[in-house]
């Protein structure tokens, strides 16, 4: 193999490592933007159930006329 065969396998190679690593960067981003976002979702669902045991527990006290903290 001479010398200018070697160069363009060398070449041709490193071409083929840059596209592949690439394609994986942007697969990995892909999957932290959606990462991200599920788990910007999942927080608000999380602040939304928060927000109903909130809601739920005063509607309890005032049924059973229990104090609520701080009232004495």
């Amino acid at each position: 193999m001479e010398w200018v065969q070697a160069l363009t396998v060398i070449a041709s190679l490193t071409a083929v490592i840059g596209i592949v690593a690439n394609l994986l960067n942007k697969r990995i981003d892909d999957l932290r933007q959606d990462v991200d976002r599920r788990f910007s979702e999942m927080d608000k669902r999380l602040d939304r159930i928060e927000q109903d045991i909130r809601e739920i527990r005063q509607l309890l006290y005032k049924i059973f006329e229990l104090p609520q903290k701080g009232e004495k």
